[in-house]
């Protein structure tokens, strides 16, 4: 009895719910099943219908966005694009310079890349140059050019064209082309260095002058100056060359000269042989019936020995000129190598004073030391250029590190606490001055030595272009001599002699003694003619030019 009234006490004190709670609560259990059904679904639906309105307004807000620009009174309108600045008058000569080594380097290559322009020491004619050309890479179109009768101009274009030192120097002097694109390779990256950290230097102060010197140096004079180094060492190379060229065509001037007087002294000896055997067998039938004494015809026998073996020793001698050929156009052992074409040498002598003014002018070794002298002292000018500070209205050209390397990209410190032992007692305080300074010293006495050493060159050609001008001129008289008057008469003594000897009134020892001098005349007329165009060979080598 009294649990009922408890419960029954209990729901009467529940609060009561109000109409509209029960309302509410009634559409609650009237809408659960469609929520139950698909809660996800409703879900997308609602923020479709949330969210499409602002979608559909955010294209139009980006425009307005980008295209809005405060007013005029708020803040200055946007500029555009910054235009790149003009090039500064510093790049604007560095380029020029740059073109102007390019400009060398060309000039250089034309000039060994057509030696038909090249007016030095030896220019081919044209058409036999290009006549030539396919025998310097042909070794049997080059032997087929030296076979029998070829010319002295032929030998001198193919030592040229296959001689392998001179292609060595053609090649050395190639590789010394490259350096003018190696003077400007290192500034160039220095100045793209330069404009890439330009941003990164935070320099402060005076913002006048936003690049500090150490970035404008070297400046294009330096650049001027190294172009002008490198035109000296490539003067230099090319006078090696010539040189090269000058000893070679030499050499082959020499051998075509002795080749040609072994020729004819071989048709000399070949006669004389021939007219040697003819005298032995009349002097053995006049002693076979008692006309002739036997030491005559002894005599006879020993001259024609003699003959023999000269006519030996020069068919020797024809074998080691061709060897020598071979050897300055590059042919292999064995390959055939004929006998020279006949030529009478040139006999005008020019004037020694021409001579000598062209000696010195034109000699390769007075040119490489003069471009030796020349690079010196650009070397010392530029020496110069970066020790001393040029002149400037400035008050300093020395950058003030301490207040342009501050912050986080400071690398040293603002102000040097050690004193360093290149800095020389009384001199600037420049790093490496001291050696910098011994370095100028030094180079100016080498200077001052290669001047000396010029002088004493020009002296040394002087004497050198005088005695080979008194041995073409010797040679010149002498072949004179023997060609007009002494193989003449030696040549009429030996006729009368042997029409004496046939009428029974000279012995054959007088007919022997004038043939022999006749023999040997004609040798040393061919011998002097060979001579003249030896001569003249050293001549020119000393000169550096051909004479024309």
């Amino acid at each position: 009895m009294k649990m009922r009234r408890s419960i029954k006490d209990r729901k009467d004190q529940r609060p009561e719910v109000s109409k509209r709670e029960r309302t509410e609560d009634q559409k609650r259990r009237n809408f659960s099943p469609f929520v139950g059904a698909d809660l996800g679904t409703f879900a997308l639906l609602l923020a479709v219908v949330v969210f499409c309105p602002a979608c559909s307004h955010y294209g139009k807000l980006s425009e307005d966005y980008e295209a809005y620009s405060p007013p005029a009174i708020v803040s200055p309108p946007v500029s555009q694009a910054p235009k790149p600045a003009a090039d500064s008058q510093a790049d604007v000569d560095f380029r020029n310079q740059k073109a102007r080594l390019e400009e060398m380097s060309r000039r250089w290559e034309s000039a060994l890349n057509a030696p038909a322009t090249d007016t030095r020491f030896f220019t081919p004619a044209p058409d036999q140059l290009s006549g030539l050309e396919p025998a310097g890479r042909d070794a049997a179109a080059a032997a087929r050019a030296l076979s029998s009768g070829f010319t002295l101009e032929t030998l001198e274009i193919l030592a040229l064209l296959r001689n392998p030192g001179v292609i060595s120097a053609e090649k050395t002097f190639r590789g010394k082309l490259q350096a003018y694109s190696q003077v400007s390779n290192l500034d160039e990256m220095l100045r793209q260095y330069s404009a890439f950290t330009q941003a990164v230097m935070t320099g402060v102060g005076d913002m006048g002058d936003k690049e500090s010197p150490a970035m404008k140096f070297p400046f294009p004079g330096v650049l001027a100056l190294k172009g002008e180094i490198v035109n000296q060492e490539v003067k230099i190379a090319r006078e090696e060359l010539e040189t090269v060229r000058k000893t070679v065509v030499t050499d082959s001037r020499k051998v075509f000269w002795n080749l040609a007087y072994n020729r004819h002294a071989q048709e000399i000896t070949g006669d004389t042989l021939e007219l040697l055997d003819q005298l032995e067998l009349s002097a053995r039938k006049r002693y076979e019936v008692g006309k002739e004494l036997l030491e005559d015809v002894i005599r006879v026998q020993i001259q024609q020995e003699k003959m023999r073996e000269e006519q030996n020793t020069l068919k020797e001698e024809q074998k080691s000129l061709q060897t020598d050929i071979r050897k300055i156009v590059d042919l292999a052992p064995g390959s055939n190598i004929g006998l020279p074409a006949t030529r009478e040498p040139r006999r005008d002598l020019p004037a020694i004073d021409r001579v000598s003014d062209l000696a010195l002018e034109q000699s390769q070794d007075l040119r490489t030391i003069r471009a030796m002298i020349g690079r010196m002292e650009r070397m010392i000018e530029m020496a110069e250029t970066e020790i001393y500070p040029r002149f400037t209205q400035n008050l300093s050209l020395f950058e003030n590190k301490a207040v342009l390397q501050v912050g986080s990209i400071r690398t040293e410190a603002p102000f040097a606490d050690v004193e360093r032992s290149s800095v020389g007692e009384g001199l600037p305080k420049n790093p490496w001055f001291g050696l910098g300074d011994a370095y100028l010293r030094e180079t100016r006495e080498k200077l001052e030595a290669l001047r000396n050493e010029l002088k004493n060159a020009e002296n040394v050609i002087r004497f050198r272009i005088r005695e080979g001008w008194f041995k073409l001129d010797l040679a010149i008289r002498e072949e004179r001599l023997y060609t007009k008057k002494i193989r003449e008469l030696s040549r009429l003594s030996a006729e009368v002699t042997g029409l004496r000897y046939e009428a029974g009134i000279t012995e054959m020892r007088d007919v022997i003694e004038f043939n022999m001098t006749w023999f040997e005349s004609r040798l040393i007329s061919e011998r002097k003619k060979s001579q003249i165009g030896i001569a003249r060979a050293d001549l020119e080598e000393m000169i550096g030019a051909s004479l024309q």
